[in-house]
């Protein structure tokens, strides 16, 4: 309970600080929003799938995100991602079942260096048999396409409980 506490001020702070930056931004004239549909595959290490040993097991992700640029090398987002898969993971000594769970988080977007970013922050997995609180750590790199038009490949880590992900991901974004 804690942590979903935490993760909702985290929410209310950062989205005040967009607020008071949207007056600036908008003067400027600048394509502060992105969204973008992403897709890729999930690593979940050391799964059961179809009654299967314990294997790797690779889950196909959906998404979409949404980003607001604050500054010239900071931007705040959200993170919807949906696993289209069934698996279980060793949770606490037993065995936990995970069907199509919803994964989101709110993050932070540093820009290290021209078109790569570093993406971090806090988000649940929803999924009806147990949600978890994760960690987000990811990178990405944009490539552009022309009109506002991007393309970006990421690499993301979920942190949680007791196991960890990575997913290698491709989306495609418009600045608006």
């Amino acid at each position: 309970m804690k942590k979903i506490i935490c993760s909702i001020l985290i929410v209310f702070f950062l989205s005040n600080a967009i607020y008071a930056q949207e007056s600036e931004s908008e003067a400027d004239g600048g394509k502060n929003h992105k969204i973008a549909f992403v897709f890729g595959y999930t690593h979940i290490p050391s799964a059961f799938e179809e009654g299967q040993s314990e294997k790797t097991v690779f889950v196909p992700t959906i998404g979409l995100d949404y980003f607001y640029q604050l500054n010239e090398k900071w931007s705040l987002g959200f993170a919807l991602d949906l696993e289209l898969g069934n698996y279980l993971v060793r949770f606490n000594r037993e065995d936990l079942a995970r069907k199509n769970a919803i994964v989101t988080a709110v993050l932070v977007e540093y820009e290290i260096a021209p078109r790569w970013g570093i993406l971090v922050g806090p988000g649940i997995e929803f999924e009806k048999n147990k949600n978890l609180f994760i960690f987000r750590a990811g990178l990405e790199y944009e490539f552009d396409l022309g009109k506002n038009w991007c393309l970006f490949p990421s690499i993301n880590s979920d942190f949680k409980e007791e196991y960890n992900t990575w997913s290698l991901n491709i989306g495609l974004c418009k600045r608006m």
